[in-house]
């Protein structure tokens, strides 16, 4: 989610810049926290990210960013999951134990205490993506050795499917797991632009079908495609991250009483290989 890290920061470093060059931080004021919390079902609860809002960050003051004085807690109906700061003072907080489970259907309640304030938010696990399929499970590339390769090549593509019925909102993320990729481009030529590990994440959308096109895959081996059923609230800050540069307005926020995102996330995964002919 380091994407969101810096829409958030980007986006209100200007609204900082046009509101609040003579403010400075006071911890009172709950609303000069932002929140980046993220459950995944099935799995750990330690995506949970504290900073603060601040007109400039100079640079030997980078740690003053995190917040790692505050009381974080995790509600499920009449339970309640104290968690922990994260070793680093990254203001990353996570739950150590193993009776928190992150299940479909279930509702979530963030409770941060602050000097003195609460800031709370509540999240639903939606369900899991369902019918998550490949056109096929392998793809055969020719290496690519001289630049006229790059032009003249057919490189196959393959469609990903699953169902959406109601329209509802999911993003892929792709990326090669191998622990040794071997590239594509065997002597260099492309380098600056097929540089490190291959890894995307599209945007979210409302759609069923997903291509992955032959051509953007830039190594051999096995590949990793999560499919992530999300819910409005994370659209909703998507969206309002995206505005045009010209028009600084606050991103969308689901966190009372504070700024940020509490959400959670369903995935199915599928993989594929890339080979030689």
């Amino acid at each position: 989610m380091k994407k969101f890290t810096l829409m958030w920061g980007l986006s209100f470093c200007g609204l900082a810049m046009l509101s609040c060059q003579d403010q400075t931080f006071d911890p009172t004021e709950a609303e000069d926290l932002i929140v980046e919390a993220y459950l995944y079902s099935g799995q750990p609860v330690n995506q949970i990210k504290l900073t603060r809002l601040i007109p400039f960050i100079e640079e030997n003051d980078n740690d003053d960013y995190f917040v790692n004085d505050a009381e974080v807690f995790i509600h499920h109906g009449e339970d309640t999951f104290p968690l922990i700061l994260n070793q680093g003072d990254t203001g990353t907080y996570y739950y150590p134990g193993s009776d928190l489970e992150i299940a479909t259907g279930k509702t979530f309640e963030l409770r941060v205490e602050y000097f003195g304030k609460t800031i709370h938010a509540t999240s639903i696990v939606p369900a899991s993506p369902l019918g998550l399929q490949l056109s096929e499970d392998e793809i055969e590339i020719e290496p690519i050795e001289e630049m006229m390769d790059i032009r003249n090549r057919e490189v196959p593509d393959l469609i990903v499917e699953w169902d959406n019925p109601s329209g509802e909102s999911f993003y892929v993320l792709m990326e090669n797991i191998e622990a040794e990729s071997e590239p594509l481009d065997v002597n260099g030529l492309m380098e600056g632009f097929m540089q490190g590990r291959f890894r995307m994440i599209t945007r979210p959308s409302p759609l069923d079908t997903y291509v992955i096109r032959g051509m953007q895959l830039t190594e051999y081996g096995t590949y990793r495609l999560v499919l992530f059923r999300v819910n409005q609230e994370y659209v909703d800050l998507y969206e309002s991250t995206e505005q045009d540069s010209r028009f600084l307005n606050e991103p969308a926020s689901n966190v009372e009483n504070g700024l940020g995102i509490f959400t959670a996330f369903n995935s199915d995964t599928i993989y594929f290989e890339v080979k030689k002919p």
